[in-house]
């Protein structure tokens, strides 16, 4: 009897210990060694030799300084609880994202930019390590070849406008499409590529939601059943169901979120404030060159239609108040002034994160049309009041 209850004691205790211990995964670490060599060295530069991370705000954080040796080579350790996405960032001038969790990686740098005529189109960064960041690789080369093709589009269209050939300009004009959509199908070919790992997801990232949510949903659900302990996927998938979900809210004919924001007085002004007229809301900032560029067609129609109920909600989402007032006096522009200076939620709310944006709404505040811009916009407006 008494042998008996010292089996099953032991069998209980085997049980507990078993099952109360951490397991191998959730206890391991995920450590990495990064080496590499800056061809071009520059010990005074300014800017350094730095990894960054993301933070909230989605700016870059340095993480960790880089010191070099006498032969400019560098090495360095990194080590995280889960696997996360860091960036090693060269004087301002290189930076490329990598993903730490087992692969020990090599990263080479040109360094400062020795040409005569320094130009703002720096080489592709290639990371030597395991197939995790070998798909970064593949997506940092995709946006590459991106850059050059739309450097090559942009000469096109400019050496078309100063010709008198029509059949030129507008062939000219369809490189942009040509590039999208040869973006999106070497994107999509990374997808198909490399599902298997986690670091795809980046791929993901790539394509528009707004033209792909069908594809996208499926591709993250997929992902996300893959890697349930990678934090980024499935952080990554909800925030695309959020979205979709905020769409909902500015779809054509819904009441568009209420907003409150301080006008140049300090005033604060509610978007519900104006029921009773059209209103285009027009997101922007100082430092977005597209934006400042569409000021004066928005203040031209401002001028034309404000006297039949059509006012302009500018919304800056400047940091800085005296680059928004600095902007607001060049420019001369009129209307309802706004500056969001905390705009996580209003481009949550309205689900943008490029600007302009812009979103024109009837006398009870519903949608009418999202991101008119140009000759879309003034069509619209003749359609409204004349």
């Amino acid at each position: 009897m008494t042998k008996k209850i010292f089996v099953i004691a032991l069998l209980i205790g085997c049980f507990y210990s078993c099952n109360t211990a951490p397991s191998k995964e959730a206890s391991q670490k995920h450590k990495i060694t990064v080496k590499g060599h800056i061809k071009f060295a520059d010990a005074n530069d300014k800017f350094g030799i730095n990894v960054t991370q993301r933070n909230e705000d989605n700016e870059y954080e340095v993480i960790k300084e880089i010191k070099l040796d006498s032969l400019n080579n560098y090495t360095f350790e990194l080590e995280t609880e889960n696997p996360e996405y860091f960036t090693l960032d060269v004087y301002k001038q290189q930076r490329v994202e990598f993903y730490v969790d087992d692969e020990d990686l090599e990263i080479n740098f040109r360094g400062v930019d020795t040409a005569k005529i320094k130009i703002k189109n720096p080489p592709h960064v290639h990371i030597k390590g395991g197939e995790k960041n070998n798909v970064l690789n593949a997506v940092h080369w995709a946006g590459y070849q991106n850059y050059q093709y739309m450097i090559a589009v942009g000469q096109q269209q400019y050496r078309a406008s100063l010709s008198d050939s029509k059949a030129w300009q507008e062939d000219a004009a369809k490189g942009w499409d040509v590039m999208h959509d040869t973006s999106e199908r070497d994107t999509k070919n990374i997808i198909a590529m490399y599902g298997d790992y986690p670091t795809v997801v980046k791929a993901l990232q790539r394509l528009s939601w707004k033209r792909h949510k069908d594809y996208m949903v499926e591709q993250y659900e997929a992902l996300a059943k893959k890697f349930p302990n990678d934090a980024y996927v499935q952080n990554a998938k909800a925030d695309l169901l959020e979205k979709i979900a905020d769409a909902e809210k500015t779809k054509i004919g819904k009441v568009a979120p209420d907003f409150t924001f301080p006008d140049l007085n300090g005033d604060q002004v509610s978007l519900s404030s104006f029921k009773g007229k059209y209103v285009l809301i027009d997101f922007w900032a100082s430092w977005c060159g597209p934006c400042r560029k569409e000021s004066p067609n928005v203040q031209k129609q401002y001028q034309l239609y404000k006297d039949q109920g059509f006012e302009v909600v500018s919304v800056s989402i400047d940091k800085k108040e005296d680059a928004w007032r600095k902007a607001v006096k060049e420019d001369q522009l009129e209307g309802t002034l706004l500056l969001a200076q905390d705009s996580k939620k209003i481009m949550k709310d309205y689900v943008f994160s490029g600007i302009p944006y812009m979103v024109l709404l009837d006398k009870e505040g519903k949608v009418m049309a999202l991101n008119l811009r140009g000759e879309a916009l003034q069509e619209k407006l003749k359609e409204i009041f004349n």
